[in-house]
């Protein structure tokens, strides 16, 4: 089976990989160039937090995400990404106990009976570098996160023939299975571009070892471990297409946020500000879809890495269904 992708982001990279172990012959086609990349997957925060997110994504999501949890860790060994599966914790500064008490109240439209209030005490058990900082919080036990750039650099030699600076009409290419992850460069009626801004640092003075959230008023901050002592901050979406650089106002924020969830993020390096668009359609839920003879996968919104795994499976049954189909009306 020859297989044409437009996009070389993190579903047409998972989709190449799968196909070629199967034995298929797979070219992506990327317009960005190999070191400026484009797409939202690179510069994503790759949370697994299919709780945290409820309040803020429909049920569909917070059950592809549940299910997803349980088929990242062997995809993620076999490719050798560094994640953890430990869980995460949210904490609220005393003004803004509400929040967290508002979002506890939340999870009992989920059934969810594992989150748990923890005091100072289990705070520093979980967390040692935040003893004494909060004395309560919320443990989800069922999150986590995993190394966006690792996965997208070990996905590389392995999804096929990545061809940059490439861009192109899908409904142009000729294969036997045509697909569409282009992401905001589609520009598909009806979808739309939601600006992400995060923050790299190394902060070899934190070690945080799962995913720790930050309420607010105005946004929820978030400060994802990554190896050697890196860590991606960031906050909530931005209803803007635009892409220019991160603004003073932002970089103020996430940065005082983090100083305020641990003192040692004052000493940190920054290593990078970065802006991404995640595609969304207006029900911000993604789309498996037929375009005549090309398959489009799009509107993953801030869900990607989350729920990327289950989308994965419906992808690949959507593609043997058709090319079944095409065997059999051939012969």
């Amino acid at each position: 089976m020859r297989v044409e992708i437009a996009g070389a982001g993190l579903m047409g990279r998972l989709i190449g990989w799968r196909l070629t172990q199967g034995g298929a012959d797979v070219t992506l086609r990327e317009r960005a160039s190999r070191d400026a990349p484009e797409s939202a997957a690179h510069v994503a925060a790759a949370m697994l937090a299919p709780v945290s997110e409820f309040p803020d994504a429909d049920p569909a999501v917070f059950e592809m995400g549940r299910a997803s949890l349980e088929l990242w860790p062997p995809m993620l060994d076999a490719l050798g990404v560094p994640y953890g599966v430990d869980g995460s914790l949210l904490f609220a500064h005393g003004p803004d106990g509400p929040l967290l008490d508002k979002f506890h109240r939340s999870l009992g439209a989920l059934g969810e009976t594992e989150a748990r209030w923890v005091d100072a005490d289990e705070v520093g058990r979980l967390e040692p570098a935040l003893a004494d900082r909060f004395q309560r919080g919320l443990y989800l036990p069922h999150e986590g996160w995993l190394d966006n750039r690792a996965l997208l650099a070990a996905l590389e030699p392995r999804c096929g023939t990545i061809r940059f600076d490439d861009a192109v009409d899908p409904r142009a290419l000729r294969a036997d299975v045509v697909i569409d992850c282009r992401g905001i460069g589609a520009a598909l009626p009806g979808l739309r571009g939601v600006r992400g801004e995060a923050i790299r640092v190394r902060a070899p003075e934190v070690a945080l070892a799962r995913p720790v959230r930050l309420m607010h008023p105005r946004y929820q901050l978030y400060a994802a471990p990554r190896p050697d002592d890196e860590y991606v901050i960031g906050a909530t979406q931005i209803e803007s297409a635009s892409t220019k650089p991160v603004t003073v106002r932002s970089a103020l924020e996430l940065l005082s946020a983090a100083f305020a969830l641990h003192a040692g993020f004052a000493e940190a390096e920054i290593l990078e500000l970065s802006t991404g668009l995640r595609p969304a359609y207006a029900d911000n839920l993604p789309r498996i879809e037929w375009d005549g003879a090309v398959l489009r996968v799009n509107g993953l919104y801030r869900h990607g890495f989350l729920i990327a795994p289950v989308l994965l499976e419906h992808i690949v049954s959507e593609i043997e269904k058709s090319w079944t189909s095409s065997a059999t009306a051939t012969a």
